[in-house]
């Protein structure tokens, strides 16, 4: 029996608790409610003081460009005569393959792809009057300096924005810049996309950055970078075999010279020295010299063709709208407003509940 009372009497306890929790909460929203004019005041002084701020201190607007293209990867290889020269050497283009990284479904993640972006980062380009990598322009045009680069409470403003690039391979950079490759690869990853046109099978390009200029630069190096990358990729192979069979050429024309030679030689010998051997060396360097005629004509022609196969496989990038001045412009200020707002509502919320605790605190000190 004595247990029994002591458990109703634990359960009525959390009972009595958990009432007066609720009851807790409905005071303190009681109390909310009562001070809604100091809240309201509070949001509204934290929203103006932002407002003003944005709109008389703050000078960050983003221009948004866009290019539209059509990319075209293989073009008419399958119906084309050298389709089947293609095959023969391994090379050819008509069949479909679904790891192929050039494949239209993996286009946008390449144009946005860390290699693309640093190639585009490391070409020289001209703005105004000054000629420079781009890296170097997008660094001092940009905005990078003033938030990502400008330090905070606990350090300084970054040592990166200093720096200055020179002309060099991707695979060259430092581990130090790397890491501003990194952020500058970061911050422009961000601000750029590729969208597909809906019903077509063309592509948008859009970016956007802090300078009006500096956005269409960006996307007209971005797009050079990428059409680099499609035709090194999409004619790798084609390149390497027709430097092969160019050295080739080069052989079989350097023994028919030293072969002439000799023929030329033996012309000239033979009526002044008796040499019972002389015409039929003559006759061996005469059938020499056709066969290594026919080889080099061939080869000539296997070098001609792969050149007309090199340009077939060359994707073609076509711009049916450049990036025009002027872009649009959109202002940064709406999000910064609202979250200014809502600390200083809550900042006003803590005030008022630590304020009317320390009210009860002093009233109970008086009471005992």
């Amino acid at each position: 029996m004595e247990i029994k009372k002591m458990n109703n009497s634990e359960i009525k306890s959390e009972q009595v608790s958990t009432r007066e929790f609720i009851k807790s909460i409905f005071k303190f929203f009681n109390f909310l409610g009562q001070n809604w004019q100091i809240l309201l005041i509070a949001l509204l002084l934290g929203t103006g003081y932002d407002t003003f701020k944005n709109t008389t201190t703050s000078n960050d607007k983003e221009y948004t460009g866009q290019i539209v293209f059509h990319l075209e990867l293989d073009g008419s290889s399958g119906q084309n005569q050298l389709t089947g020269l293609a095959n023969t050497f391994g090379i050819g283009g008509g069949q479909s393959q679904g790891g192929d990284i050039l494949a239209s479904s993996n286009f946008g993640a390449i144009v946005t792809s860390v290699n693309v972006f640093q190639n585009a980062f490391m070409r020289e380009v001209k703005m105004g009057d000054r000629k420079d990598l781009f890296i170097n322009i997008f660094v001092d045009s940009s905005d990078i300096k003033r938030n990502e680069w400008a330090g905070n409470f606990f350090s300084g403003p970054s040592a990166y924005s200093t720096y200055k690039f020179s002309k060099k391979s991707i695979y060259d950079f430092t581990p130090y810049e790397n890491q501003i490759i990194g952020d500058v690869y970061t911050k422009l990853n961000f601000a750029t996309e590729l969208v597909p046109k809906e019903n077509s099978s063309l592509f948008v390009l859009v970016g956007k950055t802090t300078h009006e200029r500096l956005t269409k630069l960006w996307l007209e190096t971005l797009m050079l970078a990428t059409e680099d990358f499609y035709k090194e990729m999409k004619t790798k192979k084609t390149r390497q075999l027709l430097e092969i069979q160019s050295s080739r050429l080069d052989s079989l024309s350097y023994l028919m010279r030293n072969n002439d030679k000799k023929i030329a030689r033996l012309t000239f010998d033979l009526p002044n020295v008796v040499d019972p051997t002389g015409p039929m060396k003559q006759q061996q360097l005469t059938r020499d010299n056709n066969y290594l005629s026919n080889q080099y004509y061939t080869q000539l022609a296997n070098v001609e063709n792969l050149n007309r196969l090199l340009f077939e496989r060359t994707p073609i990038f076509t711009i049916l709208e450049p990036v025009r001045l002027p872009l649009t412009i959109y202002s940064k200020a709406g999000i910064s407003t609202r979250i200014n707002g809502l600390i200083a509502l809550f900042s006003m919320i803590i005030v008022l509940s630590l304020r009317k605790s320390y009210l009860e605190i002093m009233r109970d000190n008086q009471i005992q």
